[in-house]
């Protein structure tokens, strides 16, 4: 996008400038806002969300041009990394440097600003599967258990050596 365009792109929408092409081409991670390790349930919603915004009838005829580039675009990213084979072939041709951003933000996600959302990371975190969920409660199970039946072995073993101390100090009583 040219500045001239980019400026009546601001003027028409009220929005900053659009992303550059070639970046914007070359990182369909980025252009659907995905994470590097997205699954394709995560890399389908957010296509549709993204076609939601970008669909060439949702804007006015002077901006259909662009909406419709974006579709194209978002269309291709789709069916690159919606596909196994050619996110693999993809994720191989990409730059380290792109898969280390992504990947440093979604474990770290940058610096937070005081007061900014939740202190504690919370927002930074995606929510736990179900089947997350069940695996998650079984291994708590198996912990609790795995306490417990420690816990029931100390006991009786600090029981046991008192009875067998409470024993040979009644038979060295009885002796002398």
């Amino acid at each position: 996008m040219t500045s001239a365009n980019t400026r009546q792109h601001t003027r028409q929408t009220g929005q900053g400038p659009a992303k550059d092409d070639t970046a914007a081409s070359q990182d369909y991670y980025g252009l659907l806002g995905v994470p590097y390790s997205a699954d394709r349930a995560e890399i389908t919603r957010a296509y549709r969300a993204a076609m939601k915004r970008a669909h060439p009838d949702r804007h006015a005829p002077a901006e259909r041009a662009d909406a419709e580039e974006r579709a194209k675009r978002l269309n291709l990213a789709y069916s690159t990394l919606a596909h196994p084979e050619s996110r693999r072939t993809y994720d191989t041709s990409i730059r380290s440097q792109t898969v280390q951003d992504q990947l440093m933000t979604q474990y770290f996600g940058g610096f937070d600003m005081p007061g900014a959302r939740n202190p504690t990371g919370e927002h930074l975190r995606r929510r736990p599967t179900a089947a997350e969920r069940r695996d998650k409660e079984r291994s708590d199970r198996q912990a609790m258990t795995s306490v417990v039946i420690v816990f029931a072995i100390a006991t009786l073993a600090v029981i046991l050596l008192l009875v067998v101390w409470a024993s040979i100090d009644l038979l060295i009583e009885q002796l002398f």
